[in-house]
């Protein structure tokens, strides 16, 4: 009897914090206007022509040499940054009308992104005072179709990042 109370309470505790898990999203769930990989045809379609564009030759341990081509919306209100070709790198720094799929945007309270992302991956604190809220790509899946950065201050959303890590 002993045996399988133990059993039974390591079964409980095992898919308890199973269900703590991480808040992992689908990659349905991480865009802003576009998703990461699109093409710089496709940014233009959705965002129009940038008002500025900036190339700069990069290097990287894990990429080899590549140049980085910035497309830059309102300024500074979006910026896309592309690999090659294909985005890598969103960004949203002020209150634009851009949203996440789940209606993320900046200046929203801290409680409405929660309400529509649930609890973050990682919550740590990052630059100007802003606390970092991270939710990764479903590892499910097999696919890494980047994460979604949450930047906080003040209680209300300073910026949002869709990237690859």
């Amino acid at each position: 009897m002993k045996k399988i109370s133990l059993i039974t309470l390591c079964f409980v505790l095992l898919f308890g914090f199973a269900s703590l898990a991480y808040a992992e999203l689908p990659a349905n769930r991480i865009a802003l206007g576009v998703q990461l990989g699109a093409t710089v045809s496709q940014v233009r379609n959705v965002f129009g022509v940038p008002d500025r564009t900036t190339k700069e030759q990069m290097k990287s341990e894990a990429y080899g040499d590549f140049v980085e081509t910035t497309m830059i919306y309102g300024n500074n209100s979006i910026v896309v940054k592309f690999y090659d070709e294909n985005v890598w790198r969103i960004e949203s720094n002020s209150n634009n009308g851009w949203a996440t799929p789940d209606g993320v945007t900046v200046g929203m309270p801290l409680q409405g992104m929660y309400d529509r992302l649930g609890k973050e991956d990682i919550k740590s604190p990052a630059e100007n005072g802003e606390m970092l809220y991270w939710y990764n790509h479903d590892t499910k899946s097999q696919e890494n179709r980047g994460n979604l950065y949450v930047f906080v201050k003040g209680g209300r959303v300073s910026r949002i990042v869709i990237a690859y890590q």
